[in-house]
């Protein structure tokens, strides 16, 4: 019965029995894909032919299918081959693979979109694939690759023109999809290699190509994108995240012929689109600082999250050594882009009025300088020890590469910090940092990079130089000073608008603080007779503590106690004392109704002076006595109450003339009725009593009743006892 009742025939069954049936027919059946994923017999026996499954890839790659089934027949091909039927996947890869696969794969000989050029005129006709047509394409590509990956590489890597095929519709982004899928196929144990086919055929160098600035824009964003996706597969900070460690096209990608050819193309002063090429290219470098810490392992916090120790928490850092140099070396021209953008034409318009844009390349050249900083100050790049052990391998050697300049060795961290140094370039930052007061990208760039200046050794290294490049030449203690006053006065105007870098100079000074009490001898007395250090100590004990002990307040007030004593008003302790009072009168009656429970005096007179006092009125015949837990009715005692009781749920059908209930008039506390309305109710209440009849005189009638009766039986008793030895008597 159950069985008969879940059961439903399929209509694709019957028209898979007929011997004509076509792909066409099956096609536009609605349940195909289910019938599809659950594996039905006849289905999977009619589709698992060649025929049929050559019909199914040239739907997916097909661009002359009429309106109707332009849409639906690619769709559902690929559909049925991602349900990963093993007999169709065996057909498609290794038993008709060339009848089968190389026509599919064809698809990419298809005419690509030319790269364009910057001079190149915008045109509205689309070329190249289509987008859509080329997601089926790529996710049946993808479903034959986790099927079949050994086959499948080696049919990738049986052709080097197959890597340009690709390359050449990376525009599509489902194109770069599959590039990067078969990047990620190095994971595996079945695709390794591929990292290094990939590398050996130019795929580094065909992306950087493409960051040339005579090139169009679009053309950079897609190679920062894939390179970018390139590294963060490749990353070696992140324990816990996949990766594919160390690689050829990392490597390639760090070393210096590699950063100098990239560093041309961003600082070239006449390409068209070098400000396009410098902010990609900035994105790269910045993202292979940061997926490649070489400081992540001394990390405490890192290590104790996850439970590794410093040996086993990843595999040997990446070496940034060469991409630091030749960054160094460029910092002169990086910094005189700060001084002079060439993508700013002068000021716009904007609801504060005409103001100068700060412009993506400034911005994105002082997070370089943030980044470098990072990278400069890893550990790696600035150890000297070891430098004399014969066992030292080539990549520490690189790492702690020395630099001479003018004599002195230099490690590659150091001699960033000099670059900075001589170029003035930090300075030059903290001008921008006031200059565009309403920045607060900017602002948090800069405060970075002054929170590692000021947080560093001033011990070793170049750090101390840096620090009193900043404090000297860029007179940042001055600054703050003046942009505090000139804030201060704004605010006091009309209508004032407080500057936007206000709370960033606020945390820019505690570490300034930090610094002049860490370091009083290092720092203090190096600067001391080019900064008013008298101005900065007003400041400090002024108008920044002011400000600190304002910040650390909550944003509501202070929590309300108990014990909190706030300030009050006259009326407010005028009303306290009222409430006092009143609280003090009801300690005083409560301490008198117990004094004379325990002395036995507590009587009815008592109780109604009481009910009195409470209320003011007398029209509550039934009252409860606190002092003896029972009811009164009439001034009578009642039976005992017991708060403990369960209620009774039914409810009693009382006469609404009962007398022992007050009526609703009775109860209706309104300030109206008058003391003549309450008389006259209790009058009428009387009177019903005395209808109803006194309780304790019945009750005493009852009593005396009960023994007369007990009485008379006894007397009776007697005198039967007596009567009858008299009967007995008179028979003898």
């Amino acid at each position: 019965m159950f069985w008969r009742f879940g059961f439903n025939n399929s209509a694709l069954d019957g028209l898979l029995d007929k011997a004509d049936v076509t792909l066409e027919e099956v096609l536009e059946e609605e349940d195909l894909l289910q019938e599809a994923k659950s594996a039905n017999p006849k289905l999977i026996e009619f589709l698992c032919k060649p025929d049929k499954i050559k019909a199914l890839l040239n739907y997916i790659i097909a661009t002359d299918l009429p309106e109707p089934q332009k849409f639906k027949y690619p769709f559902l091909a690929s559909e049925i081959i991602a349900c990963e039927i093993q007999q169709m996947i065996d057909m498609i890869v290794v038993d008709h693979k060339e009848e089968l696969l190389v026509p599919f794969w064809s698809y990419l000989d298809r005419q690509a979109q030319p790269t364009r050029r910057a001079s190149d005129p915008i045109t509205t006709v689309e070329t190249g694939l289509d987008s859509l047509q080329a997601s089926y394409f790529c996710k049946t590509i993808g479903v034959l690759l986790s099927k079949y990956p050994v086959e499948m590489m080696h049919f990738i890597k049986s052709d080097s023109k197959n890597l340009n095929k690709i390359l050449a519709h990376l525009q599509t982004s489902a194109i770069m999809d599959l590039l990067l899928t078969l990047i990620r196929m190095e994971e595996l144990s079945e695709g390794k290699g591929i990292v290094k086919w990939l590398s050996e055929h130019g795929l580094l160098e065909n992306l950087i190509d493409r960051l040339d600035p005579y090139l169009d824009s679009e053309e950079h964003s897609i190679a920062q994108q894939c390179i970018c996706e390139i590294i963060r597969m490749s990353q070696t900070s992140l324990p816990e995240s996949l990766s594919i460690g160390l690689n050829d096209l990392i490597i390639n990608l760090k070393s210096e012929p590699t950063m100098q050819k990239l560093a041309k193309f961003m600082l070239d002063p006449d390409a068209p689109n070098a400000t396009s090429t410098l902010v990609n290219g900035v994105s790269i470098i910045i993202d292979i600082i940061r997926h490649n810490n070489a400081d992540l392992e001394n990390d405490p916090a890192v290590t104790g999250l996850y439970g590794y120790s410093t040996s086993t928490i990843r595999p040997k850092p990446v070496s940034l050594a060469d991409m630091l140099k030749v960054m160094s070396d460029h910092i002169p021209q990086f910094t005189q882009l700060l001084l002079k953008p060439r993508s700013v034409n002068g000021p716009v318009h904007t609801t504060l009025g005409d103001i100068e844009p700060l412009g993506f390349e400034r911005l994105k050249i002082c997070e370089l300088f943030a980044e470098l900083l990072h990278c400069s100050n890893m550990s790696n790049l600035n150890n000297f020890n070891g430098m004399n052990d014969e066992e030292e391998d080539q990549q520490q050697k690189e790492e702690t590469r020395i630099i001479k300049i003018d004599g002195d060795e230099l490690s590659v961290g150091d001699y960033l910090k000099s670059k900075f140094v001589s170029s003035k370039a930090m300075p030059i930052c903290v001008d921008l940092f006031f200059a565009f007061p309403w920045n607060n990208f900017l602002h948090y760039v800069i405060y970075d990079m002054l929170h590692q200046v000021f947080n560093g050794r001033m011990d070793v290294g170049l750090n101390r130089q840096l620090a009193i490049s900043i404090l000297k030449e860029g007179q940042l203690t001055d600054k703050i000073v003046i942009a505090q006053k000139t804030n201060d006065e704004e605010c006091a105007k009309p209508k004032g608008m407080r500057a936007g870098y206000m709370g960033h100079l606020t945390f820019i000074s505690d570490e300034i603080m930090k610094l002049f009490e860490g370091y009083p001898e290092t720092i203090v007395l190096a600067i001391k007779d080019d900064v008013d250090m008298e101005s900065w100590s007003t400041y400090c004990n002024n108008e920044l503590k002011e400000t600190k002990e304002r910040d650390q307040l909550p944003l509501g007030g202070l929590r309300p106690s108990e014990d909190m004593d706030l300030p009050q008003t006259d009326d407010e302790e005028d009303n306290d004392n009222t409430l006092d009072s009143v609280a003090a009168s009801q300690i005083k009656y409560s301490r008198f109704l117990a004094q004379r429970e325990s002395e036995g005096n507590f009587d009815e007179d008592d109780e109604d002076e009481s009910d009195l006092w409470l209320t003011g009125r007398e029209d509550f015949n039934g009252r409860y006595d606190y002092a003896g837990n029972t009811i009164r009715l009439n001034n009578e005692e009642g039976e005992e109450y017991d708060s403990n009781d369960e209620e009774d749920n039914t409810t009693p059908d009382w006469p609404r003339d009962y007398s022992n209930f007050s009526q609703p008039n009775a109860l209706c506390r309104i300030p109206s009725h008058n003391n003549e309305e309450y008389e006259e109710d209790f009058e009428e209440l009387e009177k019903k009593e005395e209808d109803f009849g006194d309780f304790e005189s019945a009750t005493n009638e009852i009593t005396n009743h009960m023994e007369a009766l007990d009485v008379n039986k006894n007397n009776d008793a007697v005198k039967e006892e007596e009567k009858k030895p008299e009967t007995g008597e008179k028979h003898a």
